[in-house]
């Protein structure tokens, strides 16, 4: 509660300084703007924004994935579109295709929380109805993202731990692989690989 009264009241004092902009400046205390300058600073871009922005554009994705490890591996072809938000800030996925001799649209929100250090992310689709939320690092490259992430399993009702790699290879390649442990198993398996390529750059070959 205090967090939020807190973002409120730093949020109330923002408009309240662009409401004066053109007139006097108003009198703050020296706790006010020290939260000012910590929600300009939240606020603010910065280059893992600037990394995620550059992911814009449109993509036709190869996928391979394996849900019971007795099985072999499942071959799928997708489209994905990927805007940026909010002034680049975040970046938003829609996925279209097939998976699993069916249609499959899905929607992912990323973005990088500057309070947290952190990448966060969201994902939802058609082949359920809860929510998966994940968190990620990069390297010191910045070229390589490690995400774990929790979704509620239909068929024992626990969340389950998922653990997602992003490799972007350069502008026009990336790759998002999926590790869990499959229902009734003991050891993590790789469940799925999607291969991005831009379309830009499949068209010029």
């Amino acid at each position: 509660m205090r967090t939020k009264l807190a973002i409120v009241s730093a949020a109330l004092l923002m408009c309240a300084v662009a409401a004066y902009a053109d007139d006097a400046m108003p009198q703050m205390t020296a706790e006010q703007q020290a939260m000012m300058a910590k929600m300009m600073k939240a606020a603010t871009p910065g280059p893992q924004h600037a990394m995620l922005a550059k992911l814009a554009g449109d993509w036709t994705c190869s996928i391979k994935y394996q849900m019971d490890p007795k099985q072999p591996a499942q071959d799928a072809q997708s489209t994905s579109t990927i805007t940026t938000l909010m002034d680049g800030r975040y970046i938003q996925e829609t996925s279209s295709g097939q998976m699993m001799g069916a249609p499959f649209n899905g929607m992912g929100l990323y973005g990088y929380d500057n309070v947290s250090g952190k990448f966060v992310s969201t994902w939802i689709d058609n082949m359920g109805t809860g929510m998966m939320s994940a968190v990620g690092t990069a390297d010191a490259n910045g070229k390589v993202i490690n995400w774990t992430g929790s979704m509620n399993d239909p068929v024992t009702g626990k969340a389950t731990k998922e653990r997602m790699v992003m490799t972007l290879t350069d502008d026009d390649h990336h790759t998002f692989e999926m590790f869990a442990i499959p229902p009734g198993g003991k050891k993590e398996m790789k469940m799925m690989t999607i291969n991005y390529v831009r379309n830009s750059a499949a068209a010029a070959h």
